[in-house]
């Protein structure tokens, strides 16, 4: 029996998430969280997402029946995410200010427990006496919603925008990662693109494994990643 490569913990491989999947131990990860490239013509660096549509739904049943929440665009969702994976268990809108039309992704969970409890959202009416009254005791808001806008996408005049065509931000891989993961839990992320799953695994204290094809997204990546390390270093010694 051909023996499996040991994939290290903390590291991102430069390679396609099909010949990962291939080597990876379904005892080393506890859930994937993920941003898929969108299947529609978009060309990432080398690489260009012009799949077919089956050809496409078939890569991304490779994840099915493992727990993983998946980011997509509603009418993308429908098209490839469900007829993949089937149905969620559950589903969270993040909503956003745009210039372009689509003003929302959908999260999908799968094979896991979302604990809704574990992030707090500001209530909406605070000015209901009931509401007043536990502010006043100390809450800090009722749990998250099956929608938020709270965070908005990475625009390309922002700060963190980086050499990459849609980064995802950092506080909604948090967020995802806070909702169905536990600390010291490892996620992985296929298509991790220019690091966002790492840098918000690193603040949340879970352990990450990352699949990229592209090497210069890699790069991107390591580079961002031990900037990040030494910065947590530097924030530690001002403490």
């Amino acid at each position: 029996m051909e023996e499996r490569m040991e994939l290290e913990l903390n590291k991102i491989y430069n390679m396609d998430c099909l010949e990962g999947m291939k080597i990876i131990s379904d005892e080393k990860v506890d859930m994937i969280i993920t941003d898929p490239p969108y299947n529609i013509g978009f060309k990432y660096n080398e690489y260009q997402d012009t799949k077919s549509d089956e050809d496409y739904i078939d890569m991304l049943s490779n994840f099915r029946n493992m727990p993983l929440a998946i980011i997509q665009y509603p009418e993308e969702t429908m098209r490839f995410i469900v007829p993949a994976l089937g149905v969620p268990c559950e589903v969270c809108a993040w909503c956003y200010n745009s210039n372009i039309s689509r003003q929302f992704r959908l999260i999908n969970f799968y094979n896991c427990k979302v604990d809704f409890n574990k992030v707090k959202q500001g209530y909406k009416n605070p000015n209901d006496k009931r509401i007043r009254n536990l502010i006043e005791n100390g809450s800090e808001g009722t749990r998250m919603y099956d929608w938020f806008s709270d965070i908005q996408m990475v625009k390309n005049v922002s700060k963190g925008k980086l050499n990459h065509p849609c980064p995802v931000p950092v506080k909604l891989m948090e967020r995802i990662i806070l909702l169905a993961t536990d600390e010291n839990d490892t996620i992985l992320d296929p298509f991790m693109g220019s690091g966002t799953t790492a840098i918000a695994c690193m603040n949340t204290n879970r352990n990450y494994i990352g699949f990229e094809i592209s090497k210069e997204y890699c790069d991107i990546a390591e580079k961002r990643i031990k900037n990040h390390f030494v910065q947590e270093r530097i924030n530690e010694n001002l403490r």
